[in-house]
């Protein structure tokens, strides 16, 4: 019964709420009447100030008339003045036969005499007479004039041409006029230039004479001023309408000269005025609806004004409607109201007597269902209503588990939780959280999972069986990429060797072509091996610290040489902004410029190469494009796929294995980026790499000896051409495009094919596709340089700024291998390995760099050869018969010897260097060992053996 009255109460306040919420209704719709009002109010206003917008240009197309009539006057004035007046106007006759019109002389500073004006002035009056009859008799009617003034710039004489019919009466001259030229002679002469403007009030308040004044100058001198009086109605200015619309004239004080407010406008005067220039609304009292704009060319404004009862005039019977409108839905909405009581509310307080009945239906559900149902309370984990089954999995369960189970429940932890029952019954709970009876409960479904549990053991029984082939195809990999390292290795070094002898004319072609089929069988084991150990998750990526620009130019270096040889051309943009050193993998990102511009070369017949770097939305991106056959969407799909092979124009693959690109994509995801190719058959390829800027460092850069400098640019390639400007103005030099100027000394001539510019430059540097390596003087002022390293032009001009007549430091050269050196024979090195061919290339090795070598089969002969002689250095095999290179290098450091040990093994997994390392050795080589990678590794344990010589001597003479 509880329940149910809770419902009523629950039904009683709905009708309130609903209520409430049509009175709001009411409320938003008398809110959105009064703002249709007054949005009406404003468009109304907006066609007012339309109407006195037009007003204010017919005031405004009088000022422009009467400054139109008054430039006529200064221009026939000027003419006449400069001695150029001719035609109609000449002094020597009357060419219209107009009857003249005569001034009237009059003086506007006292005792002053008009007869002593200069012959120039009489000259222009007389001409003036001679054009105003001309215009009186004609254009009077259309200009509207009364008077044209014309005043000598020095004795103020003023030459008065009336040009009404019927003359005003008055000879004087007109007080303001008088005013206005005597101010005007008294202010600067840097302020006289303007054209002067006023009005006089008439006998009438809205009718008065406008005047004009303009000076006219005869170099910096004032020669006269010229003027015209005019009648000025304000009732011209007011535009065809019935509404009562009032017009003032108001002055450069706010102070109103003419007004317009009687007959049939009549309109409230204005006592005060808006101060702004220009004005829109209402006045203080919002009486009167007015605009006030000033008069341009003069310090004049216009203010209209219009009862407010005018305005809302039209408003009248809409806001009536608005009412009648507001009273209609307030009746409706009590109307649905009332309605919604009746259909709504009242059933449902009906329908609470059914509510009994529908729980008793619902417990009958849940006993019938297939799986255990049963509703907790969360609050104690009570059960409140479970079926038969769920009761017995629930009797079931322990005490420490039905705890645990609550506790999950009440914390929302999950929503399933998996136990297991007293008879090894697996079992599922799901639960969701809701309300029921005015309590929050759990409605738990209860599921035995036995059969699914034993059928995932089977399969995680499957997934181990997997993991084990899958660790056993590793360790194939691995154990035949030994076995082929190690024959591999004895083929490739003394191949490596032969190469270092003089060969017969034909015998150095043949161990060419044997070593490049060694060298690609070695690049498809390194292949195999690489993609192996990114597939078993065994290939880690090793940041740290490294130079972009470096690992770039060093890729670039390496391949010119066979662009050059193909007859290609190989371009290189690094960006001035892209960092000086980042953090990263700059091996695995070798291998992967080296692997896409390798393809470039491959695939490209004819056309350029472009390497371009450069920084975009944090990310620092790698493009290598070329002008190869290109590919189709389809072949692009599956480029990064393994093993998949693209032939080039429907030919035979090119050999290799298909991992080159899928190795590219999978470490470029592992150092945090992308990689996404552009391609279209017949026009080439683009390759982009996206890599992290992670902890870039870009540092300040040095003070430039070539800044300030002058190089012209005569480059026919457009890219290298933007590309070279935006590095040089980087580095402070202005750049200028070369069209056959003559140069002087100091200036720099940078072009891409031969050419000798006009005059004497600093130097030529020429950008050419055949030179390989870095800057190079040709000859005295004449350099070439490889577009490959295009972004070492500025070292090179700061060079030849620096000094004029030394020669270039070039950059260092890749090192030579010599046969033997000299300087590595007070170096002892014992070699460990139980395989003969192995063990006599090594010395072999060594020897051709002028170490000493002794041999040893395994661990045990060479520690009984380190019993009887000192070694320096020890490379020991790791996988030997007896003792293994692991047990021989414990051994050493046992007895605490400190030889440096390296491991040399044909297992390039990266957990077998690093057991190398664990075992005691100082470093790892994996086979094939050239003698390109023995040389550097060998020379930096020399230097510290030679170190510790020189400090042991020196402790032994102290």
């Amino acid at each position: 019964m509880k329940y149910f009255t809770s419902f009523r109460t629950t039904v009683k306040i709905s009708r309130y709420l609903f209520r409430t919420l049509a009175l709001m209704l009411w409320a938003l719709g008398a809110l959105l009447s009064f703002l249709c009002f007054f949005s009406l109010l404003h468009q109304r206003e907006a066609v007012l100030r339309q109407e006195y917008d037009n007003s204010y240009e017919q005031a405004q197309n009088y000022i422009r008339h009467s400054a139109d009539i008054t430039r006529q006057l200064k221009y026939m004035a000027e003419n006449r003045l400069t001695g150029s007046l001719s035609g109609l106007y000449r002094l020597d006759g009357n060419a219209s036969g107009a009857k003249l019109t005569q001034p009237r002389y009059s003086t506007l500073i006292p005792n002053g005499d008009c007869a002593k004006e200069t012959p120039s002035f009489h000259a222009a009056v007389n001409a003036l007479t001679y054009f105003l009859s001309y215009w009186k008799d004609n254009f009077s009617d259309a200009y509207d004039l009364n008077r044209v003034f014309y005043i000598g710039g020095e004795s103020l004489c003023l030459a008065d041409f009336s040009m009404r019919s019927v003359e005003n009466g008055d000879d004087a001259a007109p007080k303001s006029l008088v005013r206005q030229v005597i101010k005007f002679r008294n202010v600067l002469l840097t302020d006289r230039q303007g054209t002067q403007y006023w009005v006089t009030p008439g006998n009438r308040h809205d009718s008065g004479n406008y005047y004009v004044l303009i000076p006219l100058y005869s170099g910096n001198k004032l020669e006269a001023l010229i003027g015209i009086e005019q009648t000025i109605r304000l009732e011209d200015f007011a535009s065809a309408s019935n509404l009562p619309l009032g017009l003032t004239l108001l002055d450069q004080n706010n102070l109103p000269l003419l007004s317009l407010t009687s007959g049939e406008r009549g309109a409230a005067a204005l006592s005060t005025f808006p101060s702004q220039p220009a004005f829109f609304g209402y006045n203080h009292g919002f009486t009167n609806l007015v605009m006030k704009k000033a008069l341009s060319q003069t310090a004049l404004s216009m203010a209209f004004s219009l009862p407010r009862s005018a305005v809302i005039d039209n408003l009248n019977m809409l806001l009536f409607k608005l009412g009648l409108l507001n009273l209609f839905s307030a009746a409706a909405l009590m109307y649905l109201t009332w309605l919604f009581e009746r259909r709504m509310l009242a059933p449902a307080e009906k329908n609470v007597f059914q509510l009994e009945e529908n729980e008793q239906f619902n417990r009958k559900i849940v006993a019938s269902a297939p799986v255990g149902i049963s509703i907790l309370r969360i609050s104690d984990g009570t059960n409140l209503i479970s079926n038969e089954l769920a009761h017995n999995y629930l009797s079931m369960l322990t005490h420490e588990d039905r705890q645990r189970i609550t506790h999950i429940i009440c914390g929302q932890q999950v929503n399933f939780v998996d136990v297991i029952t007293s008879n090894n019954t697996n079992l599922q709970i799901s639960f969701v959280h809701s309300r029921y009876r005015n309590q929050n409960v759990a409605i738990c479904v209860l599921v035995d999972v036995s059969a699914r549990v034993r059928m995932e053991e089977s399969l995680q029984d499957m997934a181990a069986v997997a993991e084990q082939a899958n660790q056993a195809k590793s360790m194939f990999l691995a154990t035949v990429s030994h076995e082929l390292r190690t024959p591999l290795y004895g083929i490739i070094g003394n191949l490596d060797l032969l190469k270092t002898k003089a060969l017969p004319d034909g015998v150095d072609r043949l161990v060419m072509a044997m070593s490049n089929s060694s060298a690609l069988l070695l690049n498809i084991i390194s292949d195999i091996l690489d993609f192996s150990k990114i597939e078993s998750e065994q290939l880690k990526i090793e940041p740290k610290e490294y130079s972009p620009r470096e690992t770039v130019s060093y890729i670039v270096g390496s391949y010119l040489s066979l662009v050059v040889k193909k007859r290609l051309g190989l371009y290189c943009f690094i960006d001035p902004d892209v960092p000086d050193s980042l953090r990263g993998d700059p091996v695995r990102l070798q291998q992967v410029l080296s692997n896409l511009l390798n393809n470039a070369i491959k695939f490209t017949r004819s056309g350029n190469i472009v390497v371009t770097v450069y920084c975009r939305d944090g990310y620092l991106l790698f493009s290598v494009r070329d002008t190869g056959v290109g590919m189709q969407t389809r072949e692009v799909m599956q480029l990064f796929d393994p093993f998949v092979q693209l032939g080039e124009g429907g030919q035979r693959p090119i050999q290799g294995t298909g991992l080159g690109l899928a190795i590219c994509e999978k470490l470029v995801n592992l150092m945090d980026g992308d990689i996404a190719v552009e391609s279209e058959r017949g026009l080439g390829s683009r390759f982009t790499i996206r890599l992290p800027l992670y902890q870039a460092v870009t540092r300040p850069m040095e003070k430039q000896d070539a800044a300030g400098n002058t190089c012209w640019l005569a480059v026919r390639n457009s890219a290298m051409g933007r590309y070279l400007q935006l590095l040089l103005r980087y580095h402070g030099l202005t750049v200028l495009d070369y069209n056959d100027e003559a140069l002087s000394f100091n200036d720099m001539f940078i072009c891409d094919d031969p050419q000798q510019p006009e005059g004497r430059a600093r130097a030529t540097i020429c950008f050419s596709n055949e030179h390989i390596g870095p800057a190079e003087e040709i000859r005295p002022g004449y350099w070439h340089l490889s577009p490959a390293f295009a972004g070492d032009l500025p070292l090179l001009l700061n060079y030849l700024y620096r000094h004029d007549q030394a020669t270039w430091s070039a950059l260092p050269a890749p090192p030579v291998m010599m046969p033997a050196s000299v300087a590595n024979e007070d170096i002892l090195i014992l070699v460990v390995d139980d395989h003969p061919i192995n063990r006599r290339l090594l010395a072999d090795q060594l020897g051709s760099l002028g170490y000493q070598v002794i041999t040893a089969n395994d661990g045990l002969d060479a520690l009984n050869v380190i019993s009887r002689q000192a070694v320096d250095i020890i490379l020991s095999d790791v996988n030997m018969p007896n003792m293994d290179g692991y047990q021989f290098a414990h051994a050493l450091r046992t007895q605490g010897r400190l030889t440096p040990v390296i491991g040399v093994t044909a297992n390039a997994l990266a957990e077998e260097k690093q057991r190398c390392l664990d075992a005691g050795m100082d470093n790892c080589l994996s086979k094939p060992v050239t003698l390109e990678v023995l040389q550097p590794v060998l020379a930096a344990y020399g230097r510290k053996v030679r170190q510790a010589r020189k400090e042991a001597d020196l402790g032994n003479q102290q």
